[in-house]
Formats: C-alpha cells, sequence, structure tokens
C-alpha cells in the first residue's frame, strides 16, 4: 500500500513539473529574457496594468514606471501626459522605446546572449590580420562556402587599395577590427600619439570605404612586448577593445611558410574550449589560404564550432612583458583624447564589431549613420494591433529604402506577445497575444538580422505579417508615423 501511494505521488509530481513547465512557470515572470537558446521558449508574461513598459529589451513594468538598466543606457516609459504631438490617443497610452544616444547600437547584457553570438561550448575564432588583399577574395569564398563568420583585422593603406574587399567583409557578415595604418613596429611602439593617430587614420580609411567603424583593435605583433599598461588604459578609456590570440598558426613566421607547416602547426596548438586562431590575409600569404580548408576541417573534427568575435567574447589579451622592447614616455591624456578621436569623429558610423547590421543601414553616405540612422531625430510611432509603440531617436535604424530596423523583441513585448528563438536556423518564431504567429529568418539578407546577440527586424517586414498588407508612411512634424491611428481602439488600453 505504502509502495503503490509513494509511486502515484510520483507521477502526480512529474505531471505538475510538466503542466508548469508548459505554462511558462520556469521562466522568470518579472523579466522578458534576451534570445533564447536553441529552442527554448521564451514566455513575455503581461504586467498587472494593463500597458506594459519595456527598457532595452530587457524588462517589463507597469505603466509610467521608469526603470535604469546598464548604467541608464536606456529608459523605456509609458506617460499618458508626454504631450508630444501625435502621440496621444484617448485610452491608449503610446509604449515609448528608448535607446541610448543616436547612433549607439542598443544596450546588451552579456549574461543573456546566446549561441551562436555567444557560443556555448568550443568555439574557434578565425582571424585574419594585415589586409584586405588582393588574396582576400579566396578567403571570403571559403568561408561562405562552409558557412563560416570571421573576423578580419585590416591595415588602413590595404583598405585604401582595396575598398570593394572590406564591403565585401561587411556585406557577408564578418567582423571587421582595426589593425593601424601601415604595420610599422618602429613608428608604432616609439610612442602612443603615433599609435593613437594610425588608429584613427583607419578608422577613417574604414568609414569612407564601407561606412563602419570598430571598437575592435589587434595591435601588430600582438601586445606582449609592445603595450605597456599605460597603452592598454589609453585604449580602454577612449572605448576600444584589444584582442590578441591564443593560437598561433605560424604563418607569419617568415615570408612564404608552406601550407603543410602552417596546417602541422595548428595541430600540434593545444585545444581550448575558446580558441582564437592567429591567420593573415595580405598579398603574400598564399600559403594560408591554401591551409584554411585542412584547418576549418580539422576543427570541425574535433567538434568545434566557427563564430566571429563580437562585443560578447571575453577579450584574449597577452600578460603585460616584465621588459618592453621599447624605450618610450608612458600614454598621455592628450594622446588617449586623440586616439578617442577615432571613435568621435563627425559622420562617424554606427560602431560595430560584426557587420552584419551595417548593409541595412546608409552607411555609404558622408554623413554616416550618426544622423541618418534616426531619421534627423524624428520618432517612429507605429499603430498596430490595437496599440501605439513610439520609437525614439536613436532606438531604430534607418535602411535608407524606407525602412527601419527595429529591435523586434522591443516591439513584440510592447505588443504583448511572445518569441523563441533557434540559434542552429536562426530563426526567430513570434506569436501575437490573439494568435497571429509569424516566423522571420536571420542573416543573409533576410528580413531580420542578428547582431551582438539581439534581433532587428525589418519594420515593414513585421507589419506585412500582423497586418497582412503593406502600412501606409505619414510624416507628422518631427515623427514618422505608420499605421492608421484610428484604427487603434481607444479601450485597447484597458483590454
Amino acid at each position: 500500500m505504502i509502495r503503490r501511494r509513494i509511486v502515484r505521488a510520483v507521477i502526480a509530481a512529474a505531471f505538475a513539473i510538466s503542466a508548469a513547465a508548459w505554462s511558462g512557470w520556469f521562466v522568470d515572470r518579472g523579466e522578458a529574457a534576451e534570445e533564447a537558446s536553441v529552442n527554448e521558449q521564451v514566455w513575455l508574461a503581461p504586467s498587472p496594468d494593463p500597458v506594459v513598459a519595456v527598457v532595452a529589451g530587457q524588462a517589463v513594468a507597469p505603466a509610467g514606471q521608469a526603470i535604469d538598466i546598464q548604467e541608464q543606457a536606456g529608459t523605456v516609459q509609458t506617460d499618458a501626459a508626454i504631450g508630444k504631438q501625435g502621440t496621444i490617443t484617448t485610452g491608449n497610452q503610446p509604449i515609448i522605446i528608448k535607446a541610448g544616444s543616436i547612433g549607439e547600437q542598443p544596450p546588451i547584457s552579456n549574461d543573456t546572449v546566446t549561441a551562436p553570438d555567444k557560443p556555448n561550448g568550443r568555439t574557434v575564432y578565425l582571424t585574419f590580420d594585415d589586409g584586405p588583399s588582393k588574396l582576400t577574395p579566396e578567403v571570403l569564398d571559403i568561408l561562405k562556402k562552409e558557412g563560416i563568420k570571421a573576423t578580419f583585422f585590416v591595415l588602413g593603406e590595404h583598405v585604401n587599395e582595396h575598398p570593394e574587399m572590406l564591403k565585401r567583409i561587411v556585406e557577408e557578415g564578418h567582423t571587421v577590427g582595426n589593425h593601424t595604418y601601415d604595420h610599422v613596429y618602429k613608428t608604432l611602439y616609439n610612442s602612443f600619439g603615433e599609435f593613437a593617430a594610425q588608429i584613427v587614420k583607419t578608422e577613417d580609411a574604414m568609414q569612407a570605404a564601407a561606412g563602419i567603424r570598430t571598437k575592435l583593435v589587434r595591435a601588430p605583433g600582438g601586445t606582449f612586448g609592445n603595450f605597456d599598461q599605460s597603452y592598454f588604459d589609453a585604449m580602454k578609456q577612449a572605448g576600444y577593445t584589444m584582442f590578441d590570440w591564443n593560437v598561433d598558426s605560424g604563418d607569419s613566421v617568415r615570408v612564404g611558410v608552406p601550407a603543410a607547416e602552417i596546417i602541422k602547426n595548428i595541430h600540434n596548438s593545444k585545444l581550448s574550449d575558446k580558441t582564437v586562431v592567429l591567420l593573415h590575409d595580405s598579398s603574400i600569404h598564399g600559403e594560408s589560404v591554401k591551409a584554411l580548408p585542412d584547418i576549418i576541417r580539422y576543427y570541425k573534427e574535433q567538434g568545434y564550432t566557427f563564430a566571429p568575435l563580437t562585443e560578447a567574447v571575453e577579450p584574449v589579451t597577452f600578460r603585460l612583458a616584465d621588459k618592453l622592447k621599447w624605450s618610450r614616455p608612458k600614454a598621455t591624456s592628450a594622446e588617449e583624447k586623440a586616439v578617442r578621436q577615432g571613435l568621435m569623429a563627425n559622420g562617424a558610423s554606427t560602431f560595430v564589431f560584426s557587420g552584419d547590421i551595417s548593409k541595412h543601414v546608409d552607411g555609404g553616405s558622408t554623413e554616416g549613420t550618426t544622423a541618418g540612422a534616426a531619421q534627423g531625430g524624428k520618432e517612429l510611432v507605429v499603430y498596430v494591433a490595437d496599440r501605439t509603440l513610439l520609437f525614439e531617436p536613436g532606438a531604430y535604424w534607418a535602411t535608407g529604402e524606407g525602412d527601419w530596423l527595429i529591435p523586434l523583441r522591443d516591439m513584440i513585448v510592447g505588443l504583448g506577445g511572445k518569441l523563441s528563438w533557434n540559434a542552429s536556423d536562426r530563426n526567430v518564431h513570434v506569436v501575437l497575444s490573439d494568435g497571429t504567429a509569424f516566423d522571420l529568418a536571420t542573416g543573409d539578407g533576410q528580413p531580420g538580422i542578428v547582431q551582438q546577440s539581439k534581433v532587428y527586424a525589418s519594420l515593414r517586414e513585421v507589419l506585412l505579417h500582423i497586418e497582412g498588407k503593406t502600412v501606409v508612411e505619414s510624416q507628422l512634424g518631427d515623427q514618422i508615423v505608420l499605421g492608421d491611428k484610428s484604427a487603434v481602439s481607444p479601450a485597447s488600453a484597458a483590454a
């Protein structure tokens, strides 16, 4: 009898746990998690109040309550007394979505980043220095065939020689890093002022060629023996992230290292969960290109996945050398201010690690995307699904094609919906509160893209799925308006 009771209790507990999991019980009911891991369902809990507020895509809160996340990087609130022309509807309080300053990407919590943006398990990051060159197309062809994204640390002088190659790197979704302008050690490491000048010069070259700037830097020759603490501090204060490597292919120890030797060096290198491989794609590294397919095959056989470096990846840097190779003064505050200009120049584009988002933004103009991303500071007001959404300048991106990229989950939370993210297929499944459901594929020119762990989607594509028709755009003062205001029910806020 006792045994039967125990068995029944176990079965009942199992059913209870299954039911709780099915209902979304184990998801944090107070927060909307970042894009979930493979096939994990994200349930967006309704707020006690009829109107919810979303902060940087991270949390839900009662109407009228402002929340600061990541040192007040973004705040979203609802307020019936906003007093902005065209945003107030009787009984329908607009859900306001804000972000950081114009031109900056919405803040992202690394704690919630999942594969493939912050890969779990054994991951290899292929990095290529000293390009672009005439060999870069061959490297890109191999990577495209293998379905791999990599990282290219480019020299400014080579960007000026091959601007079309940088454009292709960006368009195909690889990460771009700054590798200084001319790679001449004796000038770069004679003073930080020269190093700073070359960083800024390369940023300008990348801006002119492909409309991007990058916070990612690799020091020629690596930081060991070249960087002192003042160099590290100055770069960090300027907003840059330094990246060395933990696997050296040996393809640059001398000119013409044969492919077989490069492959052997890879095989003899230590395997670790996060493997950052140093390779080169300059014009003298044809053997590196020959070795690349075998290198990729080797890591696949070892069970590795491949990814580009992003801000979600913890930097790999060498320790400080006991003695520098160079005799020089420490970096000064004035020199640190000088290198900061690389990320503060007028007309600077959106600062990126990965190039995925750049092809959707009007980065080719001389004005860059700082002004263009937010349509000259205009608010984006969307009337859809019985709600009013207001995207503040800086919370969305203009594509220059009559469309806008919006943080998908911010919008879906505002509409009271839910979504799931399949990282392996790079596919987002959306379900709204009225049962409307649709999928968005990301990357490779699809309507949705993944940028540093967040999914950005074409606003028109999303609205087409929701409304079943093309939504009309109009201009109202300092606002861009999509949808029909009269179609928004005055009673929707109390629903």
